[in-house]
């Protein structure tokens, strides 16, 4: 199999098909991205989309000796910043039921502990915490969390696709989890299971 830096040369040097190849390779990986920054899935198409047209217009800015999802994922951090400037930030309400770029619900998707099985609307309702809780992050700290815990990239790796330091992807990766899990444990205060509040005792 090509890696994707030969894949970009073959698409530089004229190969059409080179790109089909990059588009079916990322295109799940960047709608996952964009979904869980919007939780819409037409939307998170549009973006994913728009990032490919950059990448077919901007391919000879590419330089082969960085990592191609690092150039990748810097057009699709653009792409999400320039659709906050066009929106001015405003979000949609998001739906539970709403699918992923994967087929299943959003509340299916979100790592929920609970002790109780019984506790059904429980789970659905911290499912709507998490969600909100993600989406009133920090720009720049839901983009990190989004990085490092949906694609899976190392600290290393988004410090080189933001552009950043590691020890800023660090801080606001701290932040950003801090805040999910106070979120969390405010939304089980009074619940059994393994979140709580701060302070709070058995």
């Amino acid at each position: 199999m090509k890696t994707d830096p030969e894949l970009m040369r073959e698409f530089r040097d004229g190969d059409e098909t080179a790109f089909d190849k990059l588009v079916k390779r990322h295109q799940v990986g960047l709608l996952n991205f964009f979904y869980r920054l919007v939780w819409d899935h037409s939307l998170a198409e549009d973006l994913t989309q728009e990032v490919f047209m950059r990448l077919y217009t901007h391919k000879n800015e590419y330089e082969p000796q960085a990592k191609f999802t690092t150039y990748l994922y810097r057009i699709g951090r653009n792409c999400w910043i320039d659709y906050l400037r066009r929106t001015k930030s405003e979000r949609k309400n998001v739906s539970l039921d709403a699918e992923t770029p994967g087929g299943s619900a959003l509340a299916e998707t979100v790592p929920l502990r609970t002790e109780d099985p019984q506790e059904t609307a429980r789970k659905e309702e911290l499912a709507d915490t998490l969600v909100e809780a993600i989406d009133e992050l920090p720009e720049d700290h839901k983009l990190v969390f989004i990085l490092s815990e949906v694609q899976g990239m190392k600290y290393h790796e988004i410090g080189e696709t933001l552009g950043i330091p590691v020890g800023t992807v660090k801080s606001r990766m701290f932040h950003a989890v801090k805040r999910l899990k106070d979120s969390l444990a405010r939304s089980m205060k009074g619940a059994t299971g393994p979140w709580k509040a701060e302070g709070e005792t058995t």
